[in-house]
């Protein structure tokens, strides 16, 4: 199945709207669940608790179904609470089906649990990629960028939204590792899951944190003291206190950098949801920006080392004029 199409009819936990369905109607068919069958009465006990967990993880799956697509993911208002309720429940109806069924049951209660595992994360994952603040982060690195802003600050915020985005992909790693250990079978037999369709909603949903976290990484570099925009000021500064190869050094540390942004995001935009695209657009902007007035400047400074006055302030002012068209990339 073609990842796009799917997103167009995915619940951002990755789940589809036709196995949600099915999964509400399947409670009453879910296996040792009718209360008619000659069991022991310790045995429908835990007959029940494992019919009760399936039922509250299908519940944690319907909640995240009230998700639109993830084409646009900080469209999408997603509140966890609902589906980590009833995750804890079914959790807590597991460990009384451990305790009342015997060693032959074992591995059903294991595949809900894991069923519940790759939920959690899944839900972890909705939450960091749908966050309504990941904009106000970008217009402060914008700002910062563009109008002489609090760098320090950027920065701040980037390496927090970075550690964020970059856990919210880590444990995605985790869930799709999970799932792939389930038994598909057994899981549908128990829950009326078909593992296809979470396979395939886990991995659109792992385009978006993939897409984000390119981003985190890019405005991280870009950012960067040592090698970005903190390179390109320490040029500018040397190369006013005629340390022209020193300065002509940083220029071309920070062009790097730029350029490496640059086809990063170029790389990352492709697989990227619809609603990231202006981000990564001005990104990409800025970034490209950046290199030409890098370049521009380490060609000064190498002109000014071969005392070359007229070559050197040409270079100088094509530095300047695509440090001002960094201003222009959020218009």
């Amino acid at each position: 199945m073609n990842r796009r199409q799917y997103l167009a009819r995915t619940s951002a936990a990755g789940v589809s709207t036709g196995t949600l369905a099915a999964m509400a109607g399947c409670l009453g068919e879910l296996t040792g669940s009718s209360d008619t069958d000659n069991v022991a009465v310790s045995d429908r006990t835990g007959e029940r608790a494992i019919a009760r967990a399936a039922g509250s993880l299908n519940e944690a799956a319907q909640s995240l179904n009230k998700l639109d697509d993830l084409e646009d993911p900080e469209a999408v208002e997603f509140e966890p609470t609902v589906p980590r309720d009833h995750l804890s429940a079914a959790r807590e109806h597991l460990e009384t089906a451990e305790s009342e069924l015997g060693d032959d049951r074992m591995s059903d209660v294991e595949t809900l649990r894991s069923y519940a595992d790759a939920l959690d994360g899944l839900i972890a994952v909705t939450v960091a990629v749908t966050d309504d603040t990941i904009t106000d982060d970008i217009e402060a690195v914008n700002a910062a960028l563009e109008e002489n802003g609090d760098l320090e600050a950027a920065n701040e915020t980037v390496d927090e939204r970075n550690e964020t985005v970059t856990g919210a992909r880590e444990r995605h790693a985790e869930s799709t590792t999970t799932i792939d250990s389930i038994d598909g079978d057994r899981l549908s037999e128990l829950s009326g899951i078909d593992l296809a369709e979470l396979e395939d909603g886990a991995a659109a949903l792992g385009e978006a944190v993939t897409s984000l976290e390119t981003l985190t990484e890019t405005y991280d570099a870009t950012l960067s003291e040592e090698d970005g925009f903190g390179a390109l000021e320490r040029g500018r500064t040397r190369l006013e206190n005629g340390e022209y190869e020193d300065a002509q050094a940083a220029f071309e540390t920070a062009e790097a950098t730029f350029s490496a942004s640059v086809d990063r995001l170029e790389t990352g935009r492709s697989e990227s949801p619809e609603g990231y695209a202006e981000y990564f657009e001005t990104a990409s902007c800025q970034n490209g920006h950046l290199r030409d007035a890098a370049a521009a400047f380490a060609e000064a400074a190498a002109a000014a080392a071969d005392r070359d006055p007229v070559a050197a302030e040409n270079h100088r002012n094509q530095g300047e004029n695509s440090l001002d068209a960094v201003g222009s990339c959020t218009n």
